[in-house]
């Protein structure tokens, strides 16, 4: 029952919201060879470019877990005690709230500029980059 309504309601929910537009790409290559090897070290500065990048948000969200679980221990550590103190006097201390362990991985989502960089070398390589947009959802 639960299914069949959410299928009749997605419709309206999508329709409501107006077409969902994607951006897409079409890649004119370079006419010359030296073109299609400059493109060609285009995409190794893209691999090396991406590479790099999950390296860094790899590290950056392993140094957040780091920090979260010290938060935690320390944390936990003060429950602990505040628990025996609530459990030796009830009425002067309020039962404590456990906590829980919260990672905050925001700083690690900075946006990519590999794929900029990549387009910049493309088109510096006589590529050429035609851009448009596409209706892939509630369309008219």
């Amino acid at each position: 029952m639960m299914n069949r309504l959410a299928a009749l309601l997605l419709p309206l929910v999508l329709i409501a919201c107006g077409p969902v537009m994607e951006q897409r790409r079409d890649f004119t290559p370079p006419a010359s060879e030296a073109g299609m090897q400059c493109v060609q070290n285009c995409q190794k500065q893209q691999t090396t470019c991406q590479r790099d990048e999950q390296q860094r948000k790899d590290q950056c969200r392993a140094q957040a877990d780091r920090r979260a679980d010290r938060a935690y221990e320390k944390a936990r550590d003060n429950y602990i005690t505040a628990l025996k103190l609530h459990a030796a006097d009830a009425a002067k201390y309020p039962m404590p709230v456990e906590p829980t362990r919260q990672a905050n991985y925001a700083a690690c989502n900075v946006s990519s500029q590999c794929e900029p960089q990549y387009h910049s070398c493309y088109r510096s390589c006589g590529g050429q980059i035609n851009e448009y947009q596409v209706c892939v959802a509630a369309c008219e």
